[in-house]
């Protein structure tokens, strides 16, 4: 389902956000820190603060609904990976470093748009949780002719 040219954008430090929903159908989300492809492509392991996945865990939990959204700032290229909650555990000491350097390349690419890391310097990324999903859902989300369209 994620090829791997698009593994690679998801995985080069873009922004991420989860997006989950309640029983009573209410959004909740979290950013993400950083993303794994998982060499079958069906699945992604999405890295979040854990103070951040306080918020969305009862919600996968409950339902196991799940839409990820990846967007790149410095040209607005986004996908949506829709998926199916299959766990959660906490992000190891030897994950971190590559976790660290996803969201090194976000900060860059919100410099490049004149955000400057001051300004998110006090962004919480670790201790960090690693949520597995299944991915059952691909949209193109870059502004244009295409946006909404299924990728797969």
């Amino acid at each position: 389902m994620i090829d791997t040219e698009l593994a690679a954008f998801l995985q080069e430090g873009v922004g991420i956000h989860v997006a989950t929903r309640d029983s009573a159908m209410r959004p909740n989300g979290a950013r993400a820190i950083a993303v794994r492809v998982e060499p079958d492509g069906e699945h992604l392991v999405v890295y979040v603060a854990r103070i951040a996945a306080a918020r969305i865990l009862p919600d996968l939990e409950a339902n196991g609904q799940a839409a990820v959204g990846f967007g790149r700032p410095v040209d607005d290229r986004a996908c949506q990976v829709k998926g199916v909650f299959t766990g959660v555990r906490e992000a190891t000491e030897d994950e971190r470093a590559a976790v660290l350097a996803q969201w090194d390349g976000f900060l860059g690419s919100l410099e490049k748009i004149g955000i400057p890391r001051i300004a998110t310097k006090t962004w919480v990324t670790w201790p960090a949780v690693a949520i597995r999903l299944r991915a059952n859902a691909l949209f193109n989300q870059t502004p244009g002719p295409g946006a909404g369209a299924p990728i797969a």
